[in-house]
């Protein structure tokens, strides 16, 4: 074997130990979301039955955390969190009442929810949707 290619092959053999070190921290991290639950249906008429839709997340490293209720198409709705910090372990709860940012009514349909970690790097959609049922005709909602 020329020497150039026996280097070539124990270049190779370190790059693929140090591969397997970094893979192996990769997965003993802890994760960034863990205990995700999101309501799955709301209807924000006032009656006092489900007329809130909850978000609750645990973050496995601390951050500053932002959620925002996104629509269908991508257009962000209503921002719930901005820049709340969260240790890491800890429990994050909000609430969307069915309201825009402009305060107006949101209409009925579904909704994602996005959660930015700066500190992790990641903006996230949490896989989970929101659906927003109309309230019935005459309802005040909140």
């Amino acid at each position: 074997m020329k020497p150039w290619a026996a280097g070539a092959l124990g270049a190779l053999a370190v790059a693929t130990v140090f591969a397997g070190i970094v893979v192996q921290r990769a997965k003993d991290a802890p994760a960034l979301l863990r205990a995700v639950v999101v309501t799955r249906a709301f209807t924000p008429d006032g009656d006092g039955h489900r007329d809130v839709a909850s978000i609750r997340l645990r973050l496995g490293r601390r951050d500053r955390v932002s959620v925002t209720v996104m629509a269908a198409d991508g257009r962000p709705v209503r921002r719930l969190v901005t820049a709340r910090r969260v240790p890491a372990g800890g429990l994050l709860r909000v609430l969307w009442t069915g309201r825009t940012d402009a305060g107006g009514r949101a209409p009925a349909g579904t909704y994602r929810v996005r959660v930015v970690l700066p500190r992790g790097g990641r903006t996230i959609d949490l896989v989970d949707s929101i659906r927003l049922i109309a309230p019935r005709a005459g309802a005040t909602g909140g």
